[in-house]
This record gives C-alpha cells, structure tokens and sequence, in this order.
C-alpha cells in the first residue's frame, strides 16, 4: 500500500506559452522555466528531420542516470517519422523516487510532450522501443515516471538527445508546456506482484493528489474498484484469474490517468465558477442597494420581468442554435469518418480494416481520416473525446482489451499529435466485450473490429454558447 501523498503538483513551463489564466492556482502549478532541474541541462536541441534521410542521435544522460547510455534513429518519410530508440545500463527506476519505468517522449516546438511508449521495467537495464511521431521537427528526451498512461513527462529526465549523424536542422527548446513533479509521492513497495498492480495504485494516488475525490468521484471511484479487482485476482488460488491480474491493473492505471486529467479540468471550471457566482453575487447586492434607493417598486417589478423575459427568449434562441451547430458538425464530421448522434454524443468510428492486422498501426487512410477530423475539431475546443477501442471475438480475451487498448492509444497519440488537446481525451479498450454485430460471421466479426471516438461537452450542451 502506498503511504500519504501531501501533494503532486503538475509544473508548467512558462518560457515557451506561459501558465493559461486561472490554472496556476486550481491545480497548484509551479513556474519553471528549464526542462530539467540540472545547471548541465538548461536547452535541448530540436531537429527539422529531412524528407526520406535517416539520422542518428545519442540519447546523452543527465547526472542522475550518468552511467545510461543511448541511441535512436529518425527516418521522416510522407508526413510521419519512425523512430527507433534503444537505452541500456539504466538503474531501476525505482532507484530515483517513486517510478517503475522509462518513458520517451517526443517534444513539439511549442514544448508540449507526447508519451511515445514504454522504454524499460521496473529492472532498468536495456530497452527498445520502435514508435511514430507524425511530424518533422521534434525533439525527444527519456524519462523516469511512476506508470506507462502518463500524459505529461515528469521532471525525472534522465536522457535527452544529441546529434551524431544529424540529416536536417538543429534549434534549441527550453521550456516543456507541462509537467508533473511527484517528489510528494510516497514510493510504494513492489515485492513478489506484477508490477501493473503497484503502477495502479500510483496512479489512483496521484487522481486523489489531483483532486478526483472532489471533482470527479465517479471516475476515481471506477479507478479504485479496477484496481481492488485487480488484488482479488492476483490473491485467487486460482492461476487463470491471477493471470488477469496484470490486465485489470492496466485498466486501473487508465482510469486513475483519467480521472486525474479530468479532476485537473473540473478544479478549474469550480474556481471559474466560484468567481462568476462571486462577481453575480457582488452584482446583486448593487442592484438591492440600487433597488432599495429606487423610487417606485413597480418600476422595478416590470423590469424584472422584462429581464426573465429576455433570459427566457436568449434560452431559447441558445438552444436553437446548439441544435444546429450539433447537426453542423454531425455533417461536417460524417463526410469524413462514419459518424451519429446517440445520448453519449456524435460518435465518428474508424473501421478495423483501417488497421494492420493484429497491430496498433494505423494505415494512411486511417490518418488522412483523422487528420481531417482534427481540422474540424479543432474549431471545436471544448469539445471532450473519448476514443474506445474494440475486437471481435477471436483469440485470447486479454490479447483482444490489450489490442483494443494499443489502437485506442494510437488514435489518441495521433490526434494529440495534430493538435488536439491531451487534457480533453480519454481512451479505454473494451476487447470484445461490446459487440455490435454477430461475432458469427465474418461480416459481423468484421463490423466488431472497430475504434469509437464519443464526441461530448462543450457546444453539444445545453447551456454552452
């Protein structure tokens, strides 16, 4: 069990876009202005990869991992870069706070951070990973984090890279958007358990650090009941449910990054809320005092009723024009993906065909797809997504919710990677458990095999205007 968490604070650089207005005291942000906490490390080269070259970089280590060592190759080719990366002689992870693995990150200009995969486990050591960034100037840097679904790098960075054979242009970034510092989370102990479970049970802690048990009880609530799932399968006597065990885990550690994120946004939203009902109380003691000096009540009467009357026919002008900017964007989204409108939202769906067979790859008609999703959603920014990923009901149930879960990601990490906002999206892989067709027949089979993105908030709800 983890012991008491006082506080994870998520920092925000300030040297590239600055704190957003409100943020930095709903969600305890710290200013900071270098990426790493390190006098060695105060800029990071970024390149510009050249169209069908292929360029070598070494990933230099901080002083915190001095004797890591490693490499990656970038190949950009048509709008999207293959990079392969390899770390080795790295310590545990757990040997520099609370972390179970190594992540690497591919930085924008704009110093927002994509999560590329997982490096190494919980033992250090060597690791490979082979992954896409859909553009060509990026930096990338390695982290130390305390579970594989983080959405911003902590400020643990232990690699970062430097030019050997560089084919294309080199600039400098020095600050990172976002970030998340966990010196205030107590590490928890491994033992002889999987090590989902304990990356589980940080990133439930961190959601309740975030706030999730204010602002959004219902999703840390589903985050703890996978999570306590997951420990009474790993304590069956039975091998085949302690072999779900990991599993569960994973999708705990999902649900706790969600809630995380969204308790983040809804800190935000109630302190907005509580100076709005400040200012309108403020407003109203005004018009009592003004009231009070008036000299008719009647006057004041028809006045009010004038006012109801006007809020009454803006309701109802506000719903009007929600309903048709909803059929508006049903339309514009249906020329690009399959899209419809149910009670969760516009649901658009990429089809499994859309996908390399038992992989998370998405093919080119797949990202030309998304990409002009993108640029619809994009007029869009409040808009919240959820990308739900799922198989048919062939092979092995947990190989299918790890499938359904990869290509969910790959749909987040592209999207993310257009521009839309990390913060508004969650991803979940439900296997075959959700079946819209009959999983009997291959056109069936073929119709299950899908990824769903629920599109919600913002504009689609009454009383956003």
């Amino acid at each position: 069990m983890l012991g008491p968490i006082t506080r994870v604070a998520i920092v925000a650089a300030v040297g590239v876009l600055g704190v957003l207005p409100g943020l930095a005291s709903a969600q305890d942000l710290e200013r900071s202005r270098h990426i790493a906490s390190s006098d060695v490390l105060s800029q990071i080269s970024m390149f510009t990869f050249q169209e069908r070259r292929t360029s070598e970089l070494i990933l230099r280590p901080t002083p915190v991992v001095s004797a890591g060592e490693g490499k990656a190759e970038v190949r950009y080719q048509d709008g999207n870069a293959d990079v392969a990366a390899e770390i080795r002689r790295m310590p545990p992870p757990a040997s520099l706070g609370p972390f179970t693995t190594y992540v690497l990150w591919a930085l924008t200009p704009d110093g927002r951070a994509t999560n590329q995969g997982v490096l190494t486990g919980p033992d250090g050591g060597r690791g490979e990973l082979e992954t896409q960034h859909s553009a060509s100037q990026f930096a990338l840097i390695v982290t130390a984090e305390p579970h594989f679904a983080v959405s911003a790098p902590s400020n643990m960075v232990v690699m970062y890279n430097v030019p050997d054979r560089l084919r294309g242009v080199e600039t400098k970034i020095s600050s990172l958007f976002e970030r998340a510092d966990y010196s205030s989370l107590t590490p928890g102990e491994l033992g002889e358990r999987p090590v989902e479970l304990l990356q589980a049970e940080y990133s439930v802690e961190i959601a309740k650090a975030a706030g999730a048990e204010e602002f959004v009880p219902n999703q840390l609530y589903a985050a703890e009941a996978k999570l306590d799932a997951a420990r009474v399968a790993l304590s069956s006597r039975r091998r085949s449910e302690r072999n779900i065990a990991p599993g569960i885990a994973r999708e705990a550690v999902i649900a706790g990054e969600d809630a995380r994120r969204a308790a983040l946004v809804a800190r935000v939203e109630a302190d907005a809320k509580a100076e709005r009902e400040a200012a309108a109380a403020a407003a109203a003691a005004a018009e009592r005092e003004r009231a009070e000096a008036a000299a008719a009540q009647a006057a004041l009467n028809a006045q009010a009723a004038a006012e109801e009357a006007a809020r009454l026919a803006a309701d109802q002008v506000a719903a009007r024009m929600i309903a048709e900017r909803r059929a508006e964007l049903l339309n514009r989204l249906s020329m690009v993906l399959p899209t419809r409108d149910t009670e969760r939202g516009l649901v658009s769906e990429i089809g499994g065909v859309q996908f390399a067979t038992g992989t998370a790859d998405l093919n080119p008609p797949a990202r030309e797809s998304l990409a002009r999703f993108s640029g619809i959603v994009a007029a869009y920014p409040d808009l919240s997504f959820r990308i739900e990923g799922h198989t048919d009901n062939v092979g092995a149930d947990g190989m299918n919710r790890e499938l359904s879960l990869r290509r969910a990601i790959s749909v987040r990490d592209y999207l993310t990677g257009l521009g839309v906002s990390a913060a508004n999206i969650q991803v979940e892989g439900f296997g075959p458990t959700r079946p819209v067709s009959d999983n009997t027949v291959p056109e069936g089979r073929a119709r299950n095999r899908r990824v769903e993105i629920v599109i919600s908030g913002g504009m689609l709800v009454a009383g956003n205007r």
